[in-house]
């Protein structure tokens, strides 16, 4: 199995400890083609990102030339309720655009979903299972509305019914992401992912140098679950294709 692509990237722009620049170089070395830089979205506490920190990355990833490493720029957006907390004129910018429920979001930027956050961040399992169907409705509304192009770590606290948004992500074309750090999260919905004919890719969520393209739990994963090689992207000459979001306007098909 050969790994070449790296599709879930943070930098010193939001949470993580390494600069494009630095990406590029552990890249190179590992003979990874293609990546992608998503950092925290702009409701994320303490580290995220701001349109001048994007607008600065930009900057930097059109003056790294010169390698043989492919650079997409993006975003790691965060579920609210059933909307995204990435502005609109950036959204457009961007070349991937992931989507995940992260827990620690500024309740000040929830607009009336704190709730939402509050039980799927820190709620008991009983409690989170409670919202399993208005989990899967947001993912849902969200893939109709935004140009969503992966889904990132699902199942990662906000628990979700994995067949009917498994089923949408496949006609929608949405990537489910087989994500380094978080198998936690989709083992129990594997089978049914698999089951619904979606397509993976894969992502490090490297914060660091060290852990970028390190794929061999991914690979393990891949192995123990018969998952089809020939729907992850990322691997053996499978490369992603993302939705143009220069014209795209809220609520438009995508």
């Amino acid at each position: 199995m050969e790994f070449f692509g790296d599709y879930h990237l943070h930098t010193i722009a939001s949470d993580g400890r390494a600069s494009v620049a630095a990406h590029i170089r552990a890249a190179e070395k590992r003979n990874i083609k293609e990546i992608a830089i998503t950092d925290h979205s702009f409701s994320t506490l303490a580290f995220h990102l701001t349109e001048k920190k994007f607008d600065a990355q930009t900057e930097t990833i059109a003056s790294l030339g010169g390698h043989g490493v492919k650079v997409l720029q993006g975003v790691e957006g965060n579920l609210i309720g059933d909307r995204l907390d990435v502005p609109h004129s950036v959204i457009r910018r961007c070349d991937v655009l992931l989507v995940g429920f992260h827990r620690f979001v500024s309740l000040r930027k929830a607009a009336g979903n704190g709730e939402f956050l509050r039980i799927n961040g820190f709620g008991s399992l009983k409690k989170r299972e409670k919202l399993i169907c208005r989990n899967t409705e947001a993912y849902l509304s969200v893939m109709e509305n935004y140009p969503v192009d992966v889904i990132a770590h699902l199942g990662h606290r906000a628990l979700v019914d994995f067949t009917k948004l498994c089923e949408c992500a496949a006609r929608r074309n949405v990537y489910l992401e087989l994500n380094a750090k978080h198998f936690d999260a989709l083992e129990d919905g594997i089978a049914e992912a698999v089951a619904s004919g979606v397509k993976f890719i894969v992502g490090s969520d490297a914060h660091d140098t060290r852990k970028l393209g390190r794929f061999g739990e991914v690979e393990r994963f891949i192995r123990e679950n018969s998952i089809p090689v020939e729907r992850i992207y990322g691997i053996n000459g499978n490369r992603p294709i993302f939705k143009d979001k220069r014209e795209w306007q809220y609520g438009s098909d995508v």
